[in-house]
């Protein structure tokens, strides 16, 4: 297969998350047009940001953390990820088929609608890959008055729709859900939405209270107990950003707040009342919603007890669809779907899930000749 052949077009998508330790990148085959369109999963890779340059990783946190910075820096921290976005999207291209186009979702430095930084500059990529790259995906729904988020739930009617309703549980940075009709619905019965802090709680207890990147299988947290009046008030906060009814970003980021909270929890404890609160804010979020699949998604998958949490408060197997899209990989598929809905003319956002009004744009292309 290669790029382009027949009906068969092979979108690159790239994600770089609020987690802040890399980018996954996915080769995705479309075949169809609009959202008739059927999609593929090709092939996958990931690149850490320390991998792709020492140091990047904190350098990106920093900024994340609305840290000062000279706009030599910014400028500078754009074109690096740019370069180790080219890195791991060469590696893709040599182990699966070479795409017409890539998606480029960036990373998120600043979110408060209708204000938002996705950054990575597009160029070097597009010079590298010498393909067109599709770029700024939030900024046109932002600009018609929408929240900009979560763009998934668009992508993951394309992807994971099947014959009953359908929850879609991203747990990465934050944890946010989409609940999807049965395929061939009108795609604004789909809703989507952001629940609250995930990974970014995870990750901060880990690195701070367990000397590590992250919970490994969540081991920590299964050796841990739950305390109840820590977990009460870790809820109470993450309660508060699921009821918010906002897309949750820089201007919603309290992971200083919830682990203050758990401070004075021996290391398991925390990273397990950790877990317990993130679960049962989820559940809570979807106990209305009449789904009868789940599907869990991104990095939090990998944290055990965090996915035994949900799958016994949300019951429901996944359903057929799931099986070709890998949970390490599904938001970077999603940017190749949303990427190839834009050169159909689809907007990235739904109006019914992020609040635009109706708009002229898709998002931003590099044109190459």
């Amino acid at each position: 297969m290669v790029a382009g052949d027949g009906d068969v077009r092979v979108i690159h998508g790239c994600m770089s998350g609020t987690s802040c330790d890399g980018i996954d990148v996915a080769a995705v085959a479309i075949e169809g047009h609009g959202w008739t369109m059927r999609a593929h999963f090709l092939a996958g890779a990931s690149l850490s940001y320390d991998d792709a340059m020492p140091g990047l990783a904190e350098r990106v946190r920093s900024a994340l953390r609305q840290e000062p910075l000279t706009a030599g820096h910014l400028a500078q921290l754009g074109h690096d990820l740019a370069q180790a976005h080219a890195k791991i999207l060469r590696q893709l291209a040599h182990t699966a088929a070479a795409p017409m186009a890539i998606a480029m979702h960036g990373q998120t430095l600043y979110h408060a609608p209708p204000v938002s930084l996705q950054l990575c500059a597009p160029w070097p990529v597009a010079e590298a890959l010498a393909v067109p790259v599709l770029h700024d995906l939030r900024g046109a729904d932002l600009a018609a008055g929408g929240q900009g988020a979560p763009l998934t739930p668009t992508s993951d009617f394309i992807m994971y729709a099947g014959s009953a309703p359908t929850a879609v549980i991203n747990l990465g940075g934050f944890a946010n859900a989409t609940v999807l009709p049965p395929r061939g619905s009108d795609p604004s019965a789909v809703r989507g939405f952001d629940i609250c802090l995930c990974n970014q709680l995870l990750d901060e207890l880990a690195r701070t209270r367990l000397g590590q990147p992250c919970d490994w299988d969540g081991s920590a947290a299964l050796g841990g107990t739950v305390d109840r009046a820590a977990l009460e008030t870790v809820t109470t906060l993450l309660a508060r950003q699921a009821s918010s009814g906002r897309s949750l970003g820089t201007a919603d980021e309290s992971v200083a707040m919830a682990a203050s909270m758990l401070a004075k929890l021996a290391p398991g404890d925390a990273c397990a009342t950790a877990v317990s609160a993130i679960a049962g804010t989820i559940v809570a979020a979807l106990r209305a919603a009449d789904v009868r699949h789940l599907v869990l998604a991104g990095g939090g998958v990998l944290n055990l007890p965090l996915e035994s949490a949900l799958r016994q408060g949300i019951p429901g197997g996944a359903p057929p669809t799931a099986a070709q899209w890998p949970a390490a990989f599904r938001e970077a598929a999603a940017m190749a779907v949303l990427g190839a809905l834009a050169l159909d003319g689809v907007p990235p956002g739904l109006p019914a899930v992020t609040g635009r009004r109706s708009l002229a744009g898709c998002c931003c292309t590099t044109i190459r000749p």
